[in-house]
């Protein structure tokens, strides 16, 4: 192996950090501008968690975002206090709590979806067809790999 391939592997690895820290602060801000003064961007990855899940307990919302129940419980409090989210009893065990999203909530959801999309596709814009696709495939191939960690 090339001595110099482990420095230009570094110096890719870095360049890739560098540009998906950018990329990821710069989309997270603009996304934020466009959410409700009431939902913060957190608040709305954990709804976007209880939209796709239906009927959720805490602790398995906990799990899936890789934090303790009390962690999520402020955020959750202000969800629900802002009608995007309620608390429901399980009708087969009383002590479940469960947590689902409210018409409000889903509607938020569906909104800030078509931005982050109209977003995402004017700043890709630049890219060919056929660049965006590898791209895409590229960075579907990262995820992936990532998610291996999940299981």
């Amino acid at each position: 192996m090339d001595p110099g391939s482990d420095q230009s592997s570094e110096l890719i690895v870095e360049r890739f950090h560098r540009a998906m820290t950018a990329t990821h602060r710069k989309i997270g801000t603009l996304i934020s501008q466009k959410l409700d003064n009431d939902l913060t961007a957190p608040q709305c990855f954990i709804l976007s968690i209880i939209s796709n899940e239906r009927n959720i307990t805490v602790s398995r919302l906990a799990d899936k975002m890789g934090v303790k129940p009390s962690a999520i419980t402020v955020m959750l409090d202000r969800l629900v206090n802002n009608g995007y989210a309620e608390r429901i009893h399980d009708s087969k065990d009383r002590r479940v709590v469960l947590v689902q999203c409210t018409d409000k909530g889903s509607e938020a959801l569906l909104r800030i979806k078509g931005d982050v999309q109209a977003l995402l596709k004017h700043h890709l814009r630049e890219m060919e067809p056929a660049e965006m696709l590898q791209f895409v495939q590229t960075f579907e191939k990262i995820a992936a790999e990532l998610s291996k960690d999940d299981d």
